[in-house]
């Protein structure tokens, strides 16, 4: 542990909140600025009755245009496939390869482009191994401003009270107090840990939210579902007037949607992007899901739904077509809201939440979330391990009130209509579903070697 975590650590909680608030000062002054304020008129002034597409395209070649000044892997790139720019029509961007997550890792001094480029952050992949990318602080305060203008249309300006259900490490594990959240009073935040959802805790996390006021809810959706499953199943409704919801990190299926709805009695709008820096997408007032055209591009790639993504404000280590392991239905339809950015169709989940069956091949999250339908609300929540090709386990928690032994039946019958009859599925009902070491707790969960 490094000596200013220890230090953290074995603070009172009061030192603890002061340096979360000293942390929080520091990442005011990255995301909040000059250019975030000029970005924030843009976007609530834009005329959005004009095509896109054209300002799209000048983003596009000015992006390009930078990453083959001041990026070595692009600068190298660019003159072994002869890109010539800038481009006169976005199908051009088809002629740059795929970016692979394994040769942004293996090559990720090569990706850092030589500008000034000082906000850090870093991301796991699937293999485990870390992955380092670089902002600008222009950019982060770009982004900042399409995010504060996301959650501006639906009513929650910047600086009002939010709640941020967080898997940073907030809290010693062997802390006693049942004080599960930190004060971060720069930007008027609590910080809410998901790492100790527990029945036994939830009257303290229900009581500190009564006590804060957020007039929204943000960050890891399957740590809020959880409080609100509680408050449900005790008929507890919290005193806060809530604006609404904005869950980040996971896909939110509609159950989920639905019980944070009823739970904390304001509308759920959902958002994408991504710690590497991906394209912003957010929800409109009409549940429609629009891309952030001025932030990038987003194509489909292969047959099983994964999109590869352009995003220009990843100058510091730049993402050009970059297979970011997503899965989206794209959509040619329009939206009343004036929003006139790109439709998504729906955000599929992660490209690595998918059941591997012989005879189906992959079964994606969005699928098997859909295998409780045939039952009577009995059913909380679901969680689908594989261990093997041929062998699963299907853990659930029943509702003590209206689980029944025949819709284990029912549960195994729509399980075989997905993976087929040669998938060994075992059943396995638990009080609760195990959080990960990040503090998620997973839909699928590949244990298979």
């Amino acid at each position: 542990m490094a000596l200013k975590e220890e230090f953290y650590y074995r603070s009172p909680i009061f030192i603890q909140n002061w340096l979360t608030s000293l942390y929080g000062r520091k990442l005011m002054q990255e995301r909040y600025g000059p250019l975030y304020e000029q970005k924030m008129k843009e976007l609530r002034k834009k005329d959005r009755t004009q095509d896109y597409k054209a300002e799209q395209l000048d983003r596009l070649n000015a992006f390009l245009i930078f990453v083959a000044t001041h990026t070595p892997y692009y600068a190298q790139l660019f003159h072994e496939h002869d890109i010539q720019l800038p481009f006169t029509s976005l199908e051009q961007l088809k002629t740059i390869p795929i970016l692979e997550k394994e040769t942004l890792r293996q090559n990720n001094d090569a990706f850092m482009s030589r500008v000034d480029a000082p906000v850090r952050g870093r991301t796991g992949g699937t293999s485990g191994k870390s992955l380092q990318v670089a902002f600008m602080r222009e950019d982060v305060q770009e982004r900042m401003a399409h995010l504060d203008y996301f959650k501006e249309r639906h009513g929650f300006h910047a600086g009002m009270r939010r709640a941020s259900f967080t898997g940073r490490t907030l809290t010693a594990v062997d802390q006693k107090k049942p004080i599960f959240w930190r004060m971060n009073r720069p930007l008027n935040q609590l910080l809410v840990s998901i790492f100790h959802m527990k029945e036994e805790n939830f009257p303290a996390y229900i009581e500190e939210l009564n006590r804060f006021q957020p007039q929204a809810l943000d960050g890891t959706p399957t740590a809020m579902v959880e409080i609100a499953r509680y408050m449900l199943k005790h008929h507890i409704k919290l005193d806060i007037p809530l604006i609404a919801i904005f869950p980040t990190s996971e896909t939110v299926t509609e159950e989920m949607r639905s019980v944070l709805e009823e739970a904390f009695n304001a509308p759920v709008f959902d958002q994408y992007g991504s710690s590497e820096g991906a394209p912003i997408i957010s929800e409109c007032s009409h549940r429609k899901l629009h891309l952030h055209h001025e932030t990038g591009i987003i194509e489909p790639y292969g047959e099983d739904g994964e999109v590869v993504v352009t995003c220009f404000t990843t100058r510091g280590t730049p993402l050009i077509r970059y297979r970011i392991g997503d899965r989206m239905t794209l959509s040619d339809e329009t939206c009343s809201c004036g929003l006139n950015g790109p439709v998504i169709a729906s955000i599929d989940g992660r490209g690595t939440s998918y059941i591997v069956s012989e005879k189906r091949g992959k079964v994606f999250e969005g699928d098997i979330t859909t295998i409780a339908r045939e039952l009577p609300n009995s059913v909380l929540r679901l969680q689908v391990e594989q261990h093997a090709l041929n062998h699963v386990t299907l853990r659930y928690i029943p509702d003590a009130k209206r689980f029944r032994p025949k819709h284990e039946q029912i549960l195994l019958n729509e399980m075989r209509k997905l993976l087929g009859s040669e998938m060994k599925i075992v059943l396995e009902p638990v009080e609760q579903v195990k959080q990960e070491p990040n503090g998620k707790t997973l839909i699928v969960k590949q244990s298979m070697k």
